[in-house]
């Protein structure tokens, strides 16, 4: 028996300290990449990791295309979280045996992992293609990144195919978790009973529960779970937003007072810390925490893009070029793309990355500002960056005047739609829901039942709002709605400058009708976001007012204001 054999033999039978001293009294050159290797498997499998990544390292150097040491260097990454690494050594073993599926698996999973969506469900697809061994593992991958991506209703279909292939409790909660955000009353209650039949132990099963039990108004029961497992940041948010929607302002003050020493390293936390002082008006504290928020989104294209550009922190940039990087909903990126106007005045040149899809909303020829997307951007060398959401504390005290907002709809759009909507009759735009994924979407969107009273009105109603929930279906399909959902918010901007009116909740809408110049009626909850409390003395739409709910999951009060203002307003249309 040769001794590399019988090292082998020793790992494989568990005597780690002997095969590491046959190791050790081994001096052939020959070998030596095969030694090094053997080191960093006894030392990784006794949890010794820096030592482990040392000896593959070391491998490595002696002989580049060995492919154990790079296999091995994979799970020491993937132990030390050290996911830009892990994607190095993944993309290492497709180059080197480009016949093995497997390693197209690892390597969408080291692209996810990095936040690379679209490149982490490439790979997963491919190793589908090839008939990979992992199928339903791949494929409930999938469903998480069109999950992450806010699109359920997607994510479901490869749910559905991975459950085909066996029982699952991680499945299973993932379906019932986006039945749970479609606001599917029948099928969220269906999966509900499923994952409890499973493991109604499971740590994901309780979240998920807790949010069904919301949707269903079985508050005090949410309550409960909530409070036997708030030691764990998820349940701990939910049960803030909770408690703060419910009224619960001194419960929710106390908990976060509690809590803030056990959540020192979670980025969750202090982000909603920070919206919530922000909400109160506490400025200077509140956006400290608030930055929180871009721990969570590094690993993002448009980040990844410009992540050797330094970080603006407010020096003088009157002969520097600055890049500004959206990073939140398309909401955001329209209302507070005003303060690009005030950085313009003191920095020479100004880009903004935004989303593709509100790309040609922004007005053209503005001095020394350029509008890009991340995919019509160039190899520009840029003094500084900053995102979008972190402008706002250099300019929150700005008086930025109304005719300064940014945003403005297509001139020939206008016309286009100008000759189809028929002014016979008053128009409404009209959106109830937004976002399926958003933490505080299941407090800010109302049942579109809740407006039956307002469809006997003389009046045409649209439809501004791409996605309709599952609860709202069938009333959906019932009411004469004129559905524009399916056009490009560009459309949508046209849409809304030849309506009368658009009544909205707390969506993009809201934000992208009022910056138009629209007159727009808003609805929002009882707990609003921060941006409709204090901070909304410095609302810079005229044109907006806002029906505030009184109490916790009841829209009729807001509806019978609603109701009562409409009937005049068409009223005098008439006239």
């Amino acid at each position: 028996m040769s001794k590399l054999k019988k090292i082998a033999d020793n790992i494989k039978n568990n005597k780690f300290d002997e095969a590491l001293k046959q190791c050790n009294s081994l001096d052939d050159k020959n070998d030596k990449h095969i030694i090094c290797n053997f080191k960093g498997v006894i030392h990784l499998i006794k949890g010794n990791l820096e030592e482990s990544e040392k000896n593959f390292l070391n491998s490595l150097k002696i002989k580049s295309d060995y492919k154990d040491p790079i296999k091995n260097l994979y799970l020491v990454y993937l132990k030390k979280k050290n996911f830009k690494d892990l994607l190095f050594y993944a993309k290492k073993l497709t180059e080197i045996d480009k016949f093995n599926n497997e390693y197209n698996y690892q390597l969408a999973y080291a692209f996810e992992l990095n936040n690379n969506l679209d490149e982490a469900r490439k790979y997963y697809e491919l190793y589908l293609e090839q008939n990979g061994n992992n199928k339903k593992k791949a494929l409930n991958n999938i469903g998480c990144i069109y999950l992450k991506r806010n699109k359920p209703k997607i994510a479901i279909e490869f749910f559905l195919k991975a459950i085909e292939l066996g029982e699952d409790k991680i499945i299973i909660n993932n379906i019932f978790n986006c039945y749970v955000l479609l606001r599917d009353l029948t099928n969220s209650e269906i999966f509900y009973i499923k994952a409890q039949k499973i493991d109604d132990t499971f740590i994901e099963f309780k979240h998920t529960k807790a949010k069904y039990l919301i949707l269903h108004n079985k508050i005090d029961e949410a309550l409960e779970v909530l409070n036997e497992n708030k030691d764990k940041p998820n349940f701990l948010i939910t049960l803030l937003i909770l408690y703060f929607n419910l009224g619960e302002n001194e419960l929710g003050k106390k908990l976060l007072k509690d809590t803030r020493h056990k959540m020192e390293k979670d980025p969750d936390f202090f982000n909603y810390y920070g919206l919530k002082l922000l909400y109160e008006g506490d400025f200077d504290t509140g956006w400290k925490f608030y930055e929180f928020r871009n721990s969570k989104i590094i690993g993002n294209k448009q980040n990844n893009k410009f992540k050797n550009v330094k970080e603006w922190s407010g020096e003088k940039i009157l002969n520097k070029h600055i890049v500004v990087i959206y990073e939140q909903g398309l909401g955001d990126s329209i209302q507070f793309s005003k303060y690009l106007i005030p950085l313009t005045k003191i920095a020479e040149e100004v880009t903004f990355i935004v989303q593709d899809n509100i790309r040609n909303l922004f007005k053209k020829n503005i001095k020394n500002l350029s509008i890009k997307t991340i995919d019509e951007h160039t190899n520009v060398k840029y003094d500084y960056k900053i995102t979008l959401g972190s402008l706002i504390k250099f300019f929150y005290k700005e008086k930025i005047k109304f005719q300064d907002i940014i945003i403005q709809s297509d001139k020939e759009l206008d016309l286009k739609w100008k000759k189809k909507i028929s002014k016979s009759k008053f128009n409404i735009g009209l959106t109830w829901s937004g976002s399926f994924n958003g933490v505080n979407e299941p407090y800010r969107s109302i049942p579109l039942q809740t407006f039956k009273d307002f469809f006997s009105l003389e009046s045409n109603f649209y439809c501004l709002q791409s996605e309709v929930w599952s609860r709202d279906l069938e009333y959906f399909k019932s009411f004469n709605f004129i559905d524009c959902g399916k056009y490009k918010l560009n459309e949508i901007a046209s849409i809304i400058h030849n309506l009368d009116l658009i009544i909205t909740t707390d969506t993009s809408i809201l934000h992208l009708s009022a910056s138009l110049g629209k007159e727009t009626w808003g609805i929002i909850s009882l707990y609003p976001d921060w941006r409709w409390g204090e901070f909304n003395k410095f609302n810079p739409y005229p044109n907006l007012k806002i029906f505030k709910q009184k109490k916790f999951n009841d829209w009729f009060d807001v509806k019978d204001s609603l109701l009562n203002e409409l009937k005049i307003k068409i009223n005098n249309y008439k006239k």
